[in-house]
């Protein structure tokens, strides 16, 4: 008889664990799935740089991040900015000129993340063209006035005793790395700094490769993952989701070459295996694996900068590093 109730107690007790799991479940099966944060995220130039990004977005990166990201291309990094502070852009990938030179008057861009933290370009000039010296009073191209191409441009010119404009007049094609690569071939221009894959294109029409800043030692934030800091206040789960989603297309992009270049076949509209070949080893190369920008790019902008206000500001002003921080603390980056 004991025995009997103990087993009726057990039976009513597991019939209540029982019933408290379903009502649990139930609960949870009924509770809508909360809505995926939708941001806009501009790229600034179709450059194999951003490879990471459009790999995370074919592989589905971010949508497992509870994002739902619209990629949109908004040629040069000026009006990419423009985008942000504006608000129709949550995020835009580009250069670093901008964020630097909207900060001195009053704005409210930051670098999130670094993704070339180096000059990633080559300075090629016309066969005839033996040193930079060379290039006084012969025009040069850069793709837009305050681009990083621009940047690195102007920085080659003065390091070699030669003032921008005065010495060497630049004209900016805004179509492009791939028109400054027609424009050197066709003799427009005596020198350009070029990206590849748009370099191997210079170099098969007879230019020559006269520095590769890549290798000189200088950083410069060339291509970076840029926010406002309203925007990190009130959505950093947002961001730091996406900072999730674009770490894992990185390692996607590194460990599926197959998936990558087929990726890249898509957003370049490119099928010459050679191009895009060396477009994928570009992007490997450059994209730093741990995303953090470097401080000595943004101080040498801030070297270059005609603001006033430059003179005064330091580079970390211009950063919030706290979500790769974050994330690199949680071993993602291992």
């Amino acid at each position: 008889m004991v025995e009997r109730s103990r087993r009726n107690n057990f039976v009513k007790r597991f019939r209540a664990r029982y019933f408290t799991l379903f009502l649990f479940i139930f609960a949870l099966s009924s509770t809508p799935a909360r809505a995926k944060d939708q941001i806009n995220v501009v790229y600034a130039s179709i450059s194999g740089l951003f490879l990471a990004c459009w790999t995370a977005q074919e592989a589905g990166s971010f949508s497992k991040e509870n994002l739902d990201v619209n990629l949109v291309y908004i040629q040069s990094a000026t009006t990419a900015m423009q985008a942000l502070l504006s608000g129709e852009a949550s995020i835009i990938l580009a250069g670093g000129e901008p964020v630097v030179e909207s900060n001195l008057r009053g704005g409210d861009a930051v670098f999130v993340a670094g993704i070339s933290v180096v000059p990633a370009v080559h300075f090629l000039a016309l066969p005839e063209i033996r040193s930079i010296a060379d290039l006084r009073g012969k025009p040069v191209g850069v793709t837009r006035f305050g681009s990083s191409t621009d940047f690195a441009m102007r920085q080659v010119l003065r390091k070699n005793g030669l003032e921008p404009i005065r010495d060497v007049p630049i004209i900016q094609f805004v179509s492009g790395h791939r028109a400054l690569a027609a424009a050197l071939a066709s003799r427009q221009i005596h020198a350009a700094t070029i990206a590849p894959p748009n370099s191997l294109r210079a170099e098969k029409a007879g230019a020559k490769l006269i520095v590769d800043l890549a290798k000189e030692g200088v950083y410069f934030p060339y291509s970076s993952i840029i926010s406002t800091r309203s925007y990190l206040r009130k959505n950093r789960t947002a961001a730091t989701a996406f900072l999730r989603g674009y770490s894992e297309g990185l390692k996607r992009m590194v460990n599926d070459k197959p998936f990558a270049m087929a990726v890249l076949r898509k957003y370049m509209r490119e099928q010459d295996p050679e191009i895009l070949e060396t477009t994928y080893k570009y992007a490997v190369d450059f994209i730093v694996k741990v995303p953090y920008q470097k401080k000595e790019g943004i101080a040498e902008i801030l070297r270059q900068s005609q603001s006033p206000e430059a003179r005064s500001a330091k580079p970390e002003d211009f950063m919030d590093e706290s979500i790769v921080r974050e994330l690199e603390q949680k071993g993602l980056y291992r």
